[in-house]
């Protein structure tokens, strides 16, 4: 069974904020810290150098083993801003297996002899600090020119599992004699298999055993001054041909001026969001106008439902709640509410697998807590029935509001009432014929085209995708203002917005059938009811509905990247028929500039953001937020792959 990772909290000398009780030793050199870094890891990886010489719109890569406080991080993003030309981006990938309590991290920070301006990117960090969950912590400064994807796990199951290429390597850690698990060949070889023939690496250690395990990973190793009385220290270059990875999708290799994106739900106007967020700028069409279908509920609960075994969707689920309180903190209160959610056990089985889960998931995980019926009472504001989960970090948004704060960018231009009528590939991009309300057609081609327009991708893609509708019936019923926060069970009701509350949904798979039904009222109604002791609504209260589809998939996790050529893919990977874990002899190609984002079900207002930066990080040659595993398990040629081992043309 796949298992949830584990992270354990760093000890700290309550007399020295930079030792490590854990490990007996300390963070950095204590006489010079700041010396220390720059010398070892910054002017050691020729970081300024190399800075100054990006072309513009590119993005140079590091990888970090052991984040600490963040000071190496601190420097490296001041040279950047230093030396790189303006439309350059960085990003800086690091792990920590033990990371530092707020509190701690403050008292780090402040003990260090910082310059003013190492100060102010110090308290960006501070704002910033993630929740100790073992997941990808991904975070903007530098108006988005800087991105810090943060891992609070273990080097080799991070490095193991990598998607994406590094260009620099910061080899940090606590000595390895006090910490061998960060010096193994094992975790060298992973470092290897993610360089390239211009990756270096530095490290303050000239450990005998450190330089001829990176000599057999493959990094061309020398010895060269150390710093602040060490004498020597080492320096590498990976010194073979990059590792072919012959499932991934490399970076998009050809322009980024014209990018379309198709549909302008929550799925889209994320997209456009994040390539906005990075300075790009983006045309988003739609057929109708923003959030016009599921995006389009004046309530969401945005919650992660687990499973016991440690899933892709359900480590993309933990991953993105953990992301709730930073990225959706600057929607307007109206939009979006980080209220907690209940999610109650109803029947013997249900209270089962909630233990289970609790027990499954990481030790000290406080973003799931077990709460009592009358507790669960309590957090509501009204006598519920069943006792269940806390889910602290949960909330309920308004989804049309968030996509019309989204869209609010110069850099996203939205074509409304635009309807993409057909989509051809060229040598140029892909020409797409753009249909007005005014029944105008016209014709432009674009670099990138991301489909975002949930079952309608279907239309525009060769490649199989098993998109299902699932029809959904939301009901509007008079307030009670004593509920506090969203509770969830057979249905789910959301606190009062403008003094209406929002109960259901129906769930009905394969169902296209948008006209409302009085039945489907009557049964949100009941289930809502029974969620509390004290029934509160009759068929009097019911104020409204919606009736909206979401778009699902066989497995129900999102399809997430870069679109392949099924007839291509068809005769590379005839081997898939006899053996399923047949591996073609050289990379897959991808179709240029094609992507989709689609399939996210029940929890889109929750993964929308993470598998929208997925995406954008794919295309841009960023490493990918997620595991290989996760992106594997996500992308759209998952069904054509397990098509041809089953023998289904």
């Amino acid at each position: 069974m796949r298992r949830y990772p584990k992270i354990n909290r760093a000890h700290i000398d309550a007399n020295h904020p930079h030792r490590s009780t854990a490990f007996d030793d300390y963070y950095f050199l204590l006489l010079d810290p700041i010396g220390e870094r720059q010398s070892v890891f910054i002017d050691g990886n020729q970081l300024p150098k190399r800075f100054s010489e990006l072309q513009p719109n590119s993005i140079f890569r590091i990888g970090e083993t052991g984040f600490g406080t963040g000071l190496t991080f601190f420097l490296g993003w001041l040279s950047f801003l230093t030396y790189a030309p303006p439309s350059t981006r960085l990003q800086w990938v690091s792990t920590e297996a033990f990371p530092l309590s707020r509190h701690d991290l403050d008292r780090a920070l402040d003990a260090l002899p910082l310059s003013d301006a190492l100060i102010k990117i110090a308290n960006q960090l501070k704002e910033a600090w993630p929740d100790p969950v073992p997941t990808c912590h991904r975070r903007f400064f530098a108006d988005g020119r800087i991105i810090l994807d943060l891992h609070f796990n273990d080097a080799e199951a991070v490095f193991s599992q990598l998607s994406g290429s590094i260009d620099a390597w910061c080899l940090d850690g606590f000595s390895p004699d006090r910490n061998p698990t960060l010096w193994t060949t094992e975790l060298f070889c992973h470092l290897a298999k993610h360089s390239h023939r211009t990756t270096t690496l530095s490290t303050f250690t000239s450990a005998r055993l450190v330089r001829d395990r990176l000599t057999e990973a493959g990094f061309s190793v020398e010895k060269v001054p150390g710093y602040g009385g060490k004498r020597d220290r080492l320096h590498a270059v990976f010194a073979k041909n990059p590792e072919q990875h012959r499932w991934v999708p490399a970076k998009h290799a050809g322009a980024t001026n014209r990018i379309a994106i198709v549909g302008a739900g929550l799925a889209g106007a994320w997209v456009a969001q994040a390539f906005a967020q990075r300075g790009i700028a983006v045309t988003l069409f739609e057929k109708d106008r923003p959030a016009s279908g599921a995006s389009g509920n004046l309530q969401g609960i945005t919650y992660a439902k687990l499973s016991i075994e440690a899933t892709p969707n359900s480590l993309i689920q933990m991953q993105s709640l953990a992301h709730l309180r930073q990225w959706f903190r600057h929607f307007a209160p109206d939009h979006w509410q980080q209220s907690g959610a209940l999610l109650l056990a109803q029947d013997d089985q249900a209270r089962s697998h909630q233990d289970k889960l609790l027990a499954a998931l990481p030790d000290g995980y406080l973003q799931m807590q077990s709460v009592s019926r009358s507790d669960a009472s309590d957090l509501a504001g009204l006598s519920l029935n069943h006792g269940g989960l806390f889910l602290p970090d949960a909330g309920w948004l308004n989804p049309k509001g968030c996509v019309s704060e989204l869209l609010t960018n110069i850099l996203i231009d939205v074509k409304s009432y635009q309807q993409i009528l057909h989509a051809e590939h060229s040598k140029d991009g892909t020409l797409l014929t753009i249909q007005s309300a005014e029944d105008l057609k016209e014709h432009q081609t674009f670099d990138l085209v991301i489909w975002t327009n949930a079952l309608e991708a279907s239309r525009f893609i060769a490649m199989h995708l098993p998109l299902k509708p699932v029809r959904g019936q939301i009901t509007q019923i008079s307030s009670v203002p004593a509920l506090r926060m969203p509770i969830c069970g057979d249905a789910y009701i959301a606190p009062a917005a403008n003094g209406i509350m929002t109960c259901g949904a129906t769930y009905a798979p394969n169902s296209d059938d948008l006209e409302p039904r009085v039945d489907d009222d009557f049964t949100n109604l009941e289930a809502a009811n029974s969620l509390l002791q004290h029934p509160a609504w009759t068929a009097k209260d019911i104020l409204g509905h919606r009736v909206s589809l979401r778009t699902a998939t066989p497995d129900y996790a999102p399809i997430v990247g870069q679109i392949a050529d099924p007839i291509d893919w068809g005769s590379r990977l005839d081997g898939l028929k006899n053996d399923a874990s047949f591996q073609p002899t050289e990379a897959l190609p991808y179709l240029d500039g094609q992507y989709v984002l689609a399939g996210l079900g029940s929890r889109g207002t929750l993964t929308a953001p993470i598998t929208a930066e997925l995406v954008v990080s794919q295309i841009l040659g960023e490493v990918l937020p997620v595991s290989e595993a996760v992106r594997d398990a996500l992308a759209p040629d998952r069904f054509f792959r397990r098509r041809l081992i089953r023998g289904v043309n």
